[in-house]
């Protein structure tokens, strides 16, 4: 329903639309000032509007540029910023306070600039632009308390003053942006609140007010001003002032710019007054949140479980806030016994609160570490006048813990940092840090499946699934619980605590059976144990794997219906999800991306380059008489040492999974050979002894692609075919010319390897590969595989006299 139009002035006023304190006469002045500004600006318009053929012409033959709007920008707000136009905005206490205008010079200078930032900030038409605007304040407000770099280049102390500003900006700006891109999610609740006429034209004014407020912060006040100016000013409670000035007139500016006639000009006066007499209020501080039963939840970003703290921190000469916690001990508010500050985030991550806030988010508790309980927090307000009062509020709870998550897969952890509450966090061999890793065979899925327990909130079941590809987790656009078809729980299926009979439940809920930092591959068994000599039956936790190379689908189709060319062979991109429903039917999710890997390695060794299968080998064959031992003698090794994509068409890690395969070179009765890769006897890797590429193709695919009508034509197979593997260097069957291969051939001949001359002997080669794919058991290397022994009678048929 439309509000009730205000006719009049001495309406607005009856209505208390405007503070006691605002004196008549002086908000006409204003408003006054305010249309003089105005009045100028419009004439010019209407002059133009007679005359299409001058605009036309001044169109075509000026184009716009910043420099024009900013002198507009001036224009419109220099009258505002004067002196006698200030003292009219300012409530009477205000003007004491300050004292005379001269020792506050500098602030209404500081002011004019940040009437132009609100107005051009709104004027911004993309991130970009807003930066170009922020600069344009930062050289205003420098400028203003005699800290000028126009025309000049900048310091290098400078520059980085600036990135830093612009880099809070964007930190500021992200979380506003993030949050209109999840509303896309939620049309019909969109559509049903602007019927409801719950959304207005004026929706998300009062947020881009707080994107100011939280962007402007005490701490960042060093980079706007400069730290030397900043430390000479801190001491003047002024400046604080001049602070929460600036805010407002930041507000009153960003209200004009989106004003569509002279209306809705004055009622962003009326803000105006009323936000700047915000600045004088007395310290106000309150709480409204947490307080009854609280759940915990996934701080944004990262950075654990935490119950959000909700209230007002602000007032005249408001200088910071600080929260506290502790456990409910029947101790008064104002006792300083027990508080402590440890796991208290603010917004912005500083040491305390730095921006004034109304009904709003103060911080967060980290509650990751604590169990359920009663616990309490202390909001302490503090003023920059030198020894006056704070100002505490305290409020209680009961803490509902939520330890739902998946932080381990195969014994390979998920990545820190992000950690698990960040569904984009892959599993990783090591943390930090680390590098992705695929999992495959049996795996056990590890982590928390823990709800409770307040106002008889406690866990009923849990359930483990999978979907395919990689699906947004909790919290994001498109998260869709019923995208996770598969079950990681068969055949047992959910895990329930809740029995019609209480004492299994009883049991089933005992400590040995909470589910925090274990398997969540488990199911209950009524199992018989052994106490003080009698057997007694309970009900516990079973652990076990996931067998993926058996129970992940095959035969998988695309949204299209033909085949799923990225999932084929129980492998490719998968989500997990986490689900743990309480005894009130609430659920909570996580969800978990990772590389399924089930394709088998291929592996065998076809020969010794020139020489027919099934027939001995001898020196002479390849080493020309008189050849000198100083000389390489080399020969190529072909096999097949391959692994298939783990998606055919991502040819990129961790698709991409082969590790490495070596040869190994065994004498009957005697000593192996490790044979150094490489292709050409002078190149070789950072070890030496493997080679790190795949070799030849096997000529099969573990579930290929099939053709089917309507569906696009699968690639053919290729051909089966032998690779180089390395070459080998035949001295070391010559017990005469073996100590004479260089150490730059990495060579390491064991004793009673080679062959004298005129010896035969028989060999064996042996071909190994693995890949990096993880399983419980296997920390890399799950897939791997031995080539069938290859032999070959070897005879050193060279003279003695020969090779010398």
């Amino acid at each position: 329903m439309a509000k009730k139009p205000i006719e009049t002035m001495e309406a607005a006023f009856a209505a208390g639309l405007l503070p006691d304190d605002v004196d008549k006469e002086n908000f006409q002045i204003v408003l006054k000032e305010l249309l003089n500004a105005y009045r100028p600006l419009l004439e010019e318009e209407l002059k133009r509007s007679q005359s299409p053929e001058e605009l036309q012409k001044e169109a075509l033959n000026s184009a716009p540029s910043c420099e024009d709007e900013l002198a507009l920008a001036n224009r419109l707000f220099t009258r505002l910023a004067d002196e006698k136009v200030l003292l009219r905005i300012l409530p009477a206490s205000a003007i004491e306070q300050l004292g005379p205008v001269d020792q506050w010079r500098w602030c209404q200078k500081h002011l004019l600039c940040c009437y132009i930032f609100g107005w051009l900030l709104y004027r911004a038409r993309s991130w970009r632009a807003a930066v170009y605007y922020l600069y344009r304040f930062w050289l205003c407000v420098r400028a203003s308390v005699g800290n000028d770099p126009t025309g000049r280049i900048l310091t290098e102390e400078e520059r980085q003053d600036f990135r830093q500003l612009v880099k809070a900006f964007a930190e500021v700006y992200k979380p506003y942006l993030a949050r209109q891109l999840a509303s896309l999610d939620s049309s019909f609740e969109t559509a049903d609140d602007t019927i409801s006429g719950k959304i207005g034209c004026d929706e998300g004014l009062s947020e881009s007010g707080n994107l100011i407020s939280q962007f402007l912060t005490i701490e960042r006040a060093p980079l706007l001003f400069g730290r030397e100016v900043y430390e000479k000013f801190r001491q003047d409670p002024r400046f604080w002032f001049c602070r929460c000035w600036c805010l407002c007139a930041i507000r009153f500016g960003w209200c004009l710019a989106r004003s569509r006639n002279l209306l809705e000009a004055v009622r962003c006066l009326l803000r105006y007054f009323i936000c700047l007499r915000e600045c004088f209020k007395p310290l106000t501080c309150n709480l409204t949140k947490p307080h009854g039963c609280t759940e915990e939840s996934p701080k944004s970003g990262g950075g654990g479980l935490v119950v959000e703290i909700v209230g007002t921190a602000t007032g005249g000469f408001f200088h910071h806030y600080t929260l506290e916690w502790r456990k409910v001990e029947g101790d008064p508010c104002e006792d300083n016994s027990n508080w402590q500050s440890l796991g208290i985030i603010y917004p912005g991550g500083g040491a305390t609160g730095t921006v004034p806030m109304v009904a709003g988010t103060l911080g967060w508790l980290n509650t990751t570490a604590l169990p359920a309980g009663s616990y309490e927090i202390r909001l302490c307000v503090y003023s920059s006048l030198p020894n006056a009062p704070r100002c505490c509020h305290c409020t209680q709870f009961s803490l509902f813990k939520r330890l739902v998550w998946i932080d381990r897969v195969a014994n390979a952890p998920v990545q820190t940092p992000l950690g698990p509450f960040v569904s984009t966090s892959p599993i990783v061999n090591t943390n930090p840090g680390g590098i992705v890793v695929p999992v495959g065979g049996c795996v056990t899925v590890k982590g928390s499946a823990f709800v409770g327990e307040c106002n008889n909130r406690k866990i009923k079941c849990f359930d483990l699934r999978f979907g395919l590809e990689w699906l947004p987790g909790p919290g994001e656009v498109g998260f869709n619980p019923a995208d996770f078809t598969g079950s990681l729980l068969v055949p047992y299926g959910p895990t329930c605590y809740t029995d019609a009979n209480p004492a299994v439940e009883s049991q089933k809920r005992a400590p040995w059976n909470q589910l925090i930092e274990r398997a969540l591959t488990t199911h209950f068994v009524e199992t018989e144990i052994d106490l003080f000599g009698s057997p007694f039956k309970i009900w516990k936790l079973q652990d076990f794997c996931f067998n993926s190379g058996g129970l992940l689908p095959v035969g998988v189709n695309n949204t299209a219906g033909c085949p799923d060319e990225h999932h084929r062979c129980r492998s490719g991109k998968y989500t997990l999800l986490l689900q743990v429903e309480d005894t009130l039917g609430n659920l909570v999710y996580d969800t978990q991306q990772l590389w399924f890997d089930n394709k088998p390695i291929s592996v065998e060794f076809s020969g010794i380059e020139g020489l027919p299968g099934c027939s001995d080998l001898k020196l002479s064959q390849f080493v020309p008489g008189g050849a000198p031992c100083g000389v390489p003698w080399p020969r190529g090794l072909s096999g097949i040492a391959y692994d298939e994509y783990i998606d055919e068409s991502d040819p990129t890690y961790p698709s991409n999974n082969f590790d490495y395969y070596n040869l190994v070179i065994t004498r009957q009765g005697g000593p192996s050979l490790v044979v150094p890769i490489t292709p050409d006897l002078v190149t070789y890797g950072a070890n030496p002894l493997i080679g790190i590429q795949r070799v030849g193709d096997p000529g099969t695919r573990c579930e290929p692609l099939p053709a089917v009508g309507g569906c696009p034509v699968p690639p053919p197979v290729p051909a089966k075919m032998a690779g180089l593997l390395t070459q080998l260097d035949l001295r070391a069957f010559d017990a005469v010319c073996a100590a004479s291969i260089p150490a730059s051939e990495h060579y390491s001949i064991p004793a009673g390897f080679s062959l004298k001359r005129g010896e035969c002997c028989g060999y064996t080669f042996q071909l190994y590969a693995q890949d990096k794919t993880w399983s419980d058991g296997w920390n890399g290397g799950y897939h791997h595989a031995w080539s069938l022994p290859w032999a070959v009678c070897i005879c050193n048929d060279l003279r003695g006299d020969d090779n010398n």
